[in-house]
């Protein structure tokens, strides 16, 4: 178990912790959330003993097991580009005692699908006696494992304002216009599809969550659309055709590898020039406040939104309509995450566009 009294940590001129106090006892599994720098990490190092307060009193009473979302252990007889993030979670968690041992996961969904986070939840759930304190800006995976939260730092934070340019009339019919179609795209890469056979047609407002296991082919489809507005051509698929229809803004966000570089993306819609945007895995390096700022903004976006994440929450607050973009096809249905995840006739479809 963990007890910290009158915890103190300077760094420099910076001061992180003043006399802040933490109890964890056997079998407790507590989420530790904040904002950038709040010093969520910092707890962790401190607790595993490789960072040394500058006062208060530490007791932990087992053995400190860390788990970190981007190297999972040191693998040294394994081909690491070989493994799958859940892969290599499995291996690091395989031979735990939970009788033994507090656990200290920074993060650890960051790389993970919904297979891996599930495979995560289900692991904790079943260890009940192990003890674990858990920094992640996951809600739903906090939600499935935690009992307690710890908030560090400052929790509010100035929201995101995405703008949106002049959204397309109705059509003389008074239906809700067309802003893009995909027919028959195929990517490949070493010889095997990326994705391919895929259609579809998007309308104004409808803000597309693209899922599943097919990490690369997800974000590769979301970057071929990109290229295909910026070049007007079939952004660079084998096969297929893509069009955007006239009067389409589209703002398209590239994956980005830290906080900061995230925000600078979205500082660049303040001027509100587009109606469409395309986010490749947006809250990826984004802290829990930010998150919530920017699926707020999200959420109020009149324009129409096709995004990749990994985030069930985020997903599910967002996208009125999910596909799945397996190797071989898609399946597709308008509904929030929640339900298509529940849907047994979803299930069906891709349990055989993943088995072919």
């Amino acid at each position: 178990m963990i007890q910290i009294k009158d915890l103190e940590l300077k760094l420099g001129k910076r001061e992180i912790f003043s006399g802040f106090n933490l109890e964890v006892g056997r079998g407790e599994k507590v989420a530790v959330i904040g904002g950038e720098g709040a010093g969520k990490s910092t707890l962790l190092d401190i607790i595993s003993g490789v960072l040394k307060p500058t006062a208060g009193e530490i007791k932990i009473s087992d053995e400190v097991y860390s788990v970190n979302g981007s190297v999972y252990a040191d693998f040294s007889e394994l081909r690491m580009a070989e493994m799958s993030a859940t892969e290599k979670l499995k291996k690091a968690l395989h031979e735990l005692n939970d009788d033994e041992k507090i656990l200290l996961l920074d993060e650890p969904t960051k790389n993970l699908d919904t297979d891996g986070i599930e495979w995560l939840i289900n692991f904790l759930q079943e260890h009940k006696n192990l003890t674990c304190v858990i920094v992640s800006s996951d809600r739903y995976f906090l939600q499935e494992t935690c009992s307690r939260t710890i908030y560090l730092g400052e929790t509010q934070i100035e929201p995101i304002r995405i703008g949106c340019a002049q959204l397309l009339p109705p059509t003389p019919s008074g239906a809700i216009p067309i802003v893009l179609e995909a027919n028959g795209l195929l990517k490949n890469r070493d010889g095997e599809p990326l994705f391919k056979d895929v259609s579809f047609t998007i309308r104004q407002g409808q803000k597309v969550a693209f899922v599943g296991r097919n990490e690369r082919g997800k974000s590769k489809l979301i970057k071929t659309l990109a290229t295909a507005y910026q070049n007007q051509d079939n952004g660079g698929c084998l096969r297929g055709n893509i069009k955007f229809s006239d009067g389409v803004k589209v703002f398209s966000m590239p994956r980005v590898y830290t906080g900061s570089a995230a925000k600078s993306e979205f500082d660049k819609l303040a001027f509100g020039t587009a109606n469409f945007l395309l986010l490749d895995n947006p809250t990826a390096c984004l802290d829990l406040p930010t998150i919530e700022a920017l699926e707020k903004s999200l959420v109020e976006f009149p324009g129409t939104i096709i995004f990749v994440d990994e985030d069930r929450a985020f997903i599910q607050a967002i996208a009125n309509r999910i596909m799945d973009i397996t190797p071989q096809g898609t399946v597709d249905r308008i509904s929030n995450y929640d339900d298509f995840l529940a849907n047994e006739t979803v299930k069906l479809q891709i349990k055989e566009k993943y088995k072919r």
